[in-house]
């Protein structure tokens, strides 16, 4: 990473914090090459320490929360988990998406923490709903690349599990395909540790990474998550299935199960339950909602199960 003097305010501090910001800008994206420092990158690297500066606040003054989105059976209709999503409210009310802060937080390394309450969180609610309820709903928690090599993984997941009145089985653990793959032996491990406490882990966005066969039956994974780009093409007019087909032969291969995210149609949903899908997610059964609102949602579909 290099900066033209002119671009300097003639201290060598100011110089060379710029300079480091084009380093920055080279490892992520021209490794092996040179960049020069823009004022462009300055403008996106003070950005990024306000987001992430506010990221702390809002983690220290409870503006982070979760919201839950119902996963369905293809077959019954009938709910069979929720997944947790979190999300950020600032002080002004602004909703910050999670494709902003997610990354921050773990280039930071504040997604460690976070993670942790996360988990928390989400098993409390899991405890909260089956109680109320009376069922036996899944909890969907994701975890991050961090998070999962983090040498005090295991232990934080079995103190949280330990801290709440939650049966293992329902607790299941997503990771994607990168996650997996930056250590694929270390990850064989720790899914096998968490398979032997009763916990399950799903593969998210399957398709959407570079994780080789061999290495998938390997993980012993419970569950693919076919990503919503692969069903933002299937359409009225015609269907692009092939990825979606191919998940789904390959889950039966390995004796998992298959769930879709972002199904918003009719037309979707019907052509999944014709490839075999066993579960479905999106805005055509449920929008991710607070808490409050999961309660007159489950109570709503149930009646709307019963009254089919």
């Amino acid at each position: 990473g290099f900066v033209c003097l002119s671009e300097a305010s003639g201290k060598a501090e100011d110089a060379i914090k710029k300079a480091n910001i084009a380093l920055k800008q080279a490892k992520e994206i021209l490794r092996g090459d040179c960049i020069e420092f823009t004022r462009e990158m300055a403008i996106k690297t003070e950005g990024r320490v306000r987001l992430l500066n506010g990221l702390r606040k809002a983690f220290d003054f409870d503006r982070l929360f979760l919201v839950y989105q119902p996963q369905v059976s293809v077959a019954s209709g009938d709910v069979i988990g929720v997944e947790a999503l979190m999300r950020w409210r600032t002080d002004e009310g602004e909703m910050i998406p999670p494709d902003d802060f997610i990354p921050l937080a773990e280039s930071s390394g504040l997604i460690v923490p976070l993670g942790e309450w996360a988990l928390n969180t989400a098993l409390l609610e899991l405890e909260r709903i089956n109680n109320t309820h009376k069922t036996e709903l899944r909890m969907g928690i994701n975890v991050s690349a961090l998070q999962f090599r983090h040498p005090d993984f295991l232990k934080v997941v079995q103190k949280a599990i330990n801290n709440h009145r939650v049966q293992s089985k329902n607790i299941e653990l997503e990771i994607t395909e990168s996650v997996a793959m930056l250590d694929a032996n270390t990850a064989v491990e720790t899914i096998q540790h968490l398979r032997q406490i009763g916990v399950h882990v799903a593969m998210d966005d399957f398709g959407t990474g570079y994780s080789s066969l061999s290495s998938l039956e390997k993980f012993r994974l419970s569950r693919l998550k076919i990503d919503k780009a692969f069903i933002d093409k299937i359409n009225e007019k015609s269907s692009s299935s092939q990825l979606p087909e191919m998940i789904i032969k390959l889950a039966r291969d390995l004796n998992l199960d298959v769930i879709a995210e972002g199904v918003e149609h009719d037309y979707q949903f019907s052509f999944l339950k014709q490839l075999g899908c066993d579960e479905i997610q999106g805005y055509l059964f449920a929008k991710p909602v607070l808490s409050e609102q999961l309660d007159q949602w489950l109570i709503a579909h149930k009646k709307d199960q019963q009254g089919s």
